[in-house]
């Protein structure tokens, strides 16, 4: 064990909202906050200085390309703020903005560890400057820019993989801040996480940026405010206030689910820049009443989003609701009216409890959900299924039927899965295998059969390296290159593991180098949180092409045809094909462990495996009719289509258990037509911010265009 670890965790003073707080004596006293960050997460020395910060996941750079001026960095492990919690709040300090930055956005990170049981990735580097493609290169830090612009924005940028924050200055006649004052998004609480949460959402879904429906952006803007939200629960002494201002009734106008006080303000909204709980109409505030009709007029992004988060947050409600029932009859001697007054502060105390249990309850069922959702052409019916299923894998028994209360608020608003006839709990869990296989010719025992092959994939990967390399099928030069990139990746885990074992024991206690065979022969995907980041990404890229090489093979013919993966040489010539094997291309995404802490104290354990395909697609119907036989026009495609599949394994068993496939597969006209008539009806409206050339489903910047609106 390191003397980290022994360390009680590092604490840093932020602002609970934003700073506007402090400019009101009714919240002043909410104005400041302090959050706790294991020392683990950085793995650094508390006697070296801890400057910018620059840690194990994030790095800060003070940069203002505005004014062309590095600002002087925080040092955090200053023993004078090791002793105050960090640096006093303070707008005018821009040190303190690197620490608010950096203490919000690691706060972000231990929620997602914890909900997954992993350790967090950032997206790989797959473009060089010059918008080129290359091969994936490991992320190690997300750069974080507190003053990167001068504009009221502030968005996450897959390109630059860096969180830019905004300033700027109020204007005349607004609420929030004094005109003529400087607004920094750095200092909003609420903005931090939403773009922390975009870059860990990207580093889990690299294709959920692609605007193939118009649900996938609206998800991304809605899990990002979820996350924000949710967060507020955490802070103690803000719920509690909440708690008795609003005498326990949080479906009264209240701050903990407002977004982005300040900014809304000053943008002359006059209130929040978002309100999950309702918003302001004709001068009075107002509840959110649900709307099952409101999802198919609305397709905004932001305005789809809130009524995801709409959804979640009336869950929310009624669970905690449920949680509190029994506190209000004894406060109120059974009547279920409490008295006129001022609530006890015990009363409040319990209430605050059960508010930030059922709070933390669903922010871990929603990020868990990540995990289950198809990699691509997500929809708000597929996030609920993936939200129901978690945590039906990890809690089978719903004893507080939180399952319930979430399917009831999703249909209250209108947010139905595609083609399911009958909708209840069990009917939204994603199928298991036997179920799958029950509508295809493949038998259960052909699938099942499949386990020992996955089971000596995990367990043996140099083995099945070995058998890989007796493949008859695979390509001259591009085979050879597949089979070194496979020795490649090996080596590199084996001189990670080697380094990373070596840098935590002593010097004298050091051991001779470990072999690759020895290395190798335990499952990397099962370090969890005490796995190296660059070893945990060497690994799963290394399982991932293990997949490929298992998913390809001849006897996995029945596996391909349950999940959707069509690898038949009828395939239209428009689907990608593989450079490796005479056969369509198979992309394996991702392969991952999740590690999730069930009722009482059971682990559950399984690898995720994410497989998509990939075709080339025209708006032209007829164009991409010459194109799929082999004629194409003399112009590049307009667009991807992609299909593909998720598939949840047993880490014990080797068995798959979830399959969770998009509709149709790869080849399949109509969802094509789908996707095209989508594009089509975006490319005609003005509005549009993830347009190239009209068509494309995704620009490189797209978080800035479309945080960017919100301006």
């Amino acid at each position: 064990m390191s003397v980290m670890s022994t360390m009680p965790p590092r604490k840093l003073r932020i602002f609970a909202f934003d700073p506007s707080m402090g400019r009101r004596h009714e919240t002043l006293p909410l104005n400041e906050v302090t959050v706790a960050i294991p020392w683990e997460m950085d793995k650094i020395d508390p006697g070296v200085p801890f400057v910018g910060p620059v840690g194990e996941y994030v790095e800060v750079i003070d940069f203002d390309p505005s004014l062309d001026l590095v600002y002087a960095p925080v040092n955090l492990h200053d023993p004078a703020l090791l002793a105050e919690d960090g640096l006093k709040p303070a707008e005018w300090n821009p040190q303190f903005h690197q620490q608010m930055t950096y203490a919000v956005a690691m706060n972000t990170i231990v929620n997602f560890e914890s909900a997954l049981g992993r350790v967090a990735l950032w997206a790989p580097r797959d473009h060089d400057e010059k918008g080129k493609w290359i091969n994936p290169e490991y992320v190690q830090r997300l750069r974080i820019y507190p003053h990167g612009l001068r504009d009221a924005n502030a968005y996450y940028s897959p390109a630059k993989k860096a969180l830019l924050f905004g300033y700027f200055q109020a204007g005349e006649g607004q609420s929030g801040a004094p005109a003529g004052t400087i607004v920094f998004t750095c200092l909003s609480h609420d903005i931090i996480a939403h773009e922390t949460s975009h870059a860990l959402l990207d580093g889990m879904h690299p294709r959920f940026i692609e605007a193939t429906n118009p649900d996938v952006l609206a998800l991304h803007e809605a899990f990002a405010d979820i996350v924000a939200i949710f967060q507020h629960f955490s802070f103690p002494e803000v719920l509690k206030d909440q708690i008795a201002r609003t005498r326990g009734d949080l479906e009264s106008q209240n701050l903990l689910g407002q977004l982005a006080q300040e900014f809304g303000q000053v943008l002359g909204r006059g209130a929040a820049l978002r309100d999950a709980l309702g918003g302001v109409k004709d001068g009075v505030w107002r509840a959110h009443a649900p709307d099952p009709k409101v999802l198919r007029r609305t397709e905004e992004v932001h305005a789809r989003g809130a009524i995801l988060v709409a959804a979640v947050f009336r869950a929310f409600l009624s669970i905690y609701r449920s949680r509190i029932a029994d506190l209000l009859r004894i406060a109120s001697s059974g009547t279920g009216i409490l008295p006129e007054g001022e609530l006890h502060p015990d009363l409040v105390n319990r209430l605050a409890q059960e508010a930030a249990k059922s709070a933390r309850h669903i922010l871990l069922m929603c990020i868990r959900a990540l995990d289950y959702c198809p990699p691509v052409d997500v929809t708000f019916g597929d996030y609920l299924r993936a939200i129901i299923t978690a945590d039906h894998d990890l809690y089978p028994e719903d004893e507080h039927n939180y399952r319930v209360a979430l399917m009831e608020a999703f249909l209250a608003w209108g947010i139905v899965p595609r083609d399911l006839p009958i909708v209840s709990v069990e009917t939204l869990l994603w199928p298991t295998m036997p179920e799958a296989a029950a509508d295809y010719e493949a038998s259960v025992p052909d699938i099942a059969g499949l386990k020992s092959a996955v089971g000596y994939l995990l367990s043996r990967p140099l083995d099945m390296i070995d058998e890989l390399k007796t493949r008859s099928d695979f390509r001259g030069s591009e085979g050879q290159r597949f089979l070194e990139g496979l020795d490649k990746t090996a080596q590199e885990i084996f001189e990670e593991m080697n380094k990373a074992m070596g840098d935590r024991l002593p010097e004298k206690a050091r051991r001779p180098r470990a072999s690759v065979r020895e290395i190798l022969a335990r499952n990397l995907l099962e370090l969890g949180l005490e796995a190296d980041r660059r070893v945990e990404w060497l690994a799963r890229d290394l399982y991932g092409r293990l997949f490929w090489g298992l998913v390809t093979e001849a006897k996995s013919a029945p596996l391909r045809q349950v999940i959707g993966i069509r690898t038949d040489a009828e395939a239209p010539a428009t689907v990608r094909r593989s450079r490796i094997v005479d056969s369509p291309a198979i992309e394996v995404h991702s392969v991952r462990m999740a590690a999730r802490r069930g009722k009482r104290d059971q682990f559950e354990r399984e690898y995720v495996v994410e497989l998509t395909q990939t075709r080339e697609a025209y708006l032209d119907p007829k164009d991409q009719e010459a194109a799929d036989k082999g004629k194409a026009p003399k112009r590049p495609h307009d667009f991807y289509f992609r299909r593909g599949c998720t598939l949840l394994i047993d880490a014990d068993t080797f068995e798959i258990r979830r399959v969770i496939r998009t509709p149709g597969d790869i080849c399949d006209d109509a969802e094509l037509e789908r996707m095209r008539a989508y594009l089509r009806k975006q490319a005609a409206g003005r509005e549009n911010a993830f347009a190239t050339s009209g068509v494309r489903a995704v620009r490189p910047e797209v978080f800035a265009h479309l945080h960017r609106q919100q301006g």
